[in-house]
């Protein structure tokens, strides 16, 4: 093959690549919209506070959970085989219940605390996608600790429950940024073997794990939100 020819296949695998991550971060955009359009109109309407009052909180809560939990095993579980449309749609719904679950947050904290947060987020989330889009560095290697660091952080997250003093402390967010920063340059890297693994991104398969690539992403980026707010707004209500 020529050196002209060479080029020209590289740049078309670049531009492959660059609209298949592209698109990625469309639906992962969406989703977070449809996150905060959701949120900011449960809160305006009273909707969740008024079934809180009415008793039916705890239920709508274990509704809430189960429902997010239906979906991600129905969309990792089907992945194969679901339509990309479907699976586009379990991804939008599963933003949905969050976003009603996410509304007492703006009862809980200022909305200048929620906005600094999302700030925050945004500019320590997409720079650990770079880092994971640009390193020759295989981060599956570290994937058993961060698995790990995953599971100890979910083990002690429920024990806080019973032990205030965990509960209290600030720490084990600074811990969980940390391990989902992690967890997000090694997803970023994932999407990009997905392309690969399926000759371009193309076919079902391949638009399904765009769709999946999505999904991962948006959890890393609620994930690392959270934390931050309850960093954010521990220091502010110490103000």
């Amino acid at each position: 093959m020529s050196e002209f020819n060479r080029s020209e296949v590289y740049v078309s695998e670049a531009d492959g690549l660059r609209a298949y991550i592209t698109g990625v971060f469309t639906k992962m955009g969406i989703a977070l919209t449809i996150t905060a359009l959701v949120a900011y109109l449960g809160y305006a309407t009273n909707l969740v506070i008024g079934l809180l009052a009415s008793g039916l909180g705890t239920v709508l809560y274990f509704v809430l959970i189960a429902a997010q939990f239906g979906v991600c095993i129905a969309l990792s579980a089907k992945l194969t085989s679901m339509k990309t449309s479907t699976a586009t749609t379990l991804l939008y719904a599963y933003a949905a219940l969050t976003g009603l679950t996410f509304s007492v947050l703006l009862y809980a904290y200022s909305a200048g605390t929620v906005f600094a947060s999302f700030g925050f987020c945004a500019v320590l989330f997409f720079s650990c996608a770079v880092i994971g889009h640009t390193t020759n560095t295989d981060l599956s290697k570290f994937s058993g600790l961060l698995m790990g660091g995953l599971i100890a952080l979910v083990i002690t997250s429920v024990v806080s429950i019973f032990i205030p003093a965990l509960r209290s402390s600030l720490l084990f967010s600074y811990i969980g940024i940390i391990l989902f920063l992690g967890i997000t340059a090694w997803d970023m890297q994932r999407i990009k073997q997905y392309y690969y693994g399926t000759s371009g991104g193309y076919g079902q398969i391949g638009q399904n794990l765009a769709v999946y690539g999505a999904f991962q992403l948006y959890l890393d980026f609620i994930n690392i939100f959270l934390y931050v707010l309850r960093i954010l707004g521990r220091n502010s209500r110490r103000d």
